[in-house]
């Protein structure tokens, strides 16, 4: 059986989600999908069209300006900021799920902070759609910290950061950071309908067809 006619068989209907940590390879997989004639619907995409005008005229450009913008939890501007993301993203997210529910052989693309969106969406999600948790390994996590570190990633945090006494900021992130992940990767595992490892999704032999076939 050819590579397009196994295809046509297995992804007819087909919807699936991907959560994870940023950088686990969520869009990487998405655009080798939708090779494959998978529709992609792209978190980012749209949140950086929610956040508007207002975040252009502030001088920022495209989803990697959000960090600059949002700041680090230890900025004075953070909470509120993070609050504002937060609200851009259940709504981008909602006109997803809305658009999901007419659609065939869909892919969802999610941001890592989707888990904090609220049972609502995440119920919703669920509803849609396979709910695929791509785990990252310690190369892209570390690779992640160091974004993070450079301001060069937005981040939710939620309760999983505080800066004790005498602490650097630094210090505090690098504290704080397995926290955050602990909470996090359990956040995806209650979530997911299954779950992929990075680096098995790294290999070189490791094509689309695969992947479909570990998740249909």
């Amino acid at each position: 059986m050819n590579a397009r006619l196994f295809l046509s068989i297995i992804t007819s209907r087909m919807k699936f989600s991907l959560i994870g940590m940023s950088g686990s390879g969520k869009t990487y997989w998405s655009k080798k999908l939708q090779k494959k004639g998978f529709k992609v619907l792209r978190c980012d995409d749209l949140l950086e069209k929610k956040l508007g005008a207002g975040f252009k005229n502030l001088g920022y450009s495209g989803i990697r300006d959000v960090a600059r913008w949002m700041g680090q939890p230890f900025d004075g501007r953070y909470a509120k900021k993070s609050q504002e993301y937060l609200t851009c993203e259940k709504k981008a997210m909602e006109d997803i799920l809305s658009e999901a529910e007419t659609c065939q052989n869909l892919i969802i693309d999610t941001t890592g902070s989707v888990i904090y969106l609220g049972n609502v969406i995440l119920n919703k999600l669920s509803s849609v759609s396979k709910v695929v948790y791509i785990r990252a390994d310690t190369s892209s996590i570390e690779k992640m910290f160091r974004l993070i570190l450079k301001n060069l990633k937005p981040v939710i945090w939620g309760k999983s950061f505080n800066k004790n006494a005498g602490e650097s900021n630094k210090q505090a992130l690098t504290r704080c950071y397995p926290k955050l992940l602990e909470f996090r990767s359990k956040e995806y595992e209650k979530l997911a309908d299954f779950t992929l490892d990075y680096r098995l999704l790294r290999k070189s032999d490791f094509i689309v067809e695969k992947f479909i076939e570990l998740i249909k």
